[in-house]
């Protein structure tokens, strides 16, 4: 999943729990075992939302290089 986006006066909805089962659920009709997605290390309401869809976070941090000038 990429870019999981709620506008501002929506969050405190029940939409993002409702975009996660939307994803979860397309992902399984496709076959996948896993869906998975990041998040900033500071973003702890993004992080409530995630844990309590059940998801679990690894301990492992995302590194990216750019490549452009």
């Amino acid at each position: 999943m990429n870019d999981l986006f709620v506008e501002p006066a929506a969050r405190g909805t029940g939409l993002a729990d409702a975009l996660i089962v939307a994803c979860a659920e397309r992902a399984r009709a496709h076959g996948a075992k896993t869906l998975n997605w990041e998040t900033a290390l500071d973003n702890a309401r993004a992080q409530a939302v995630y844990e309590r869809s059940g998801a679990t976070s690894s301990r492992w941090l995302s590194y990216g290089l750019a490549l452009t000038d």
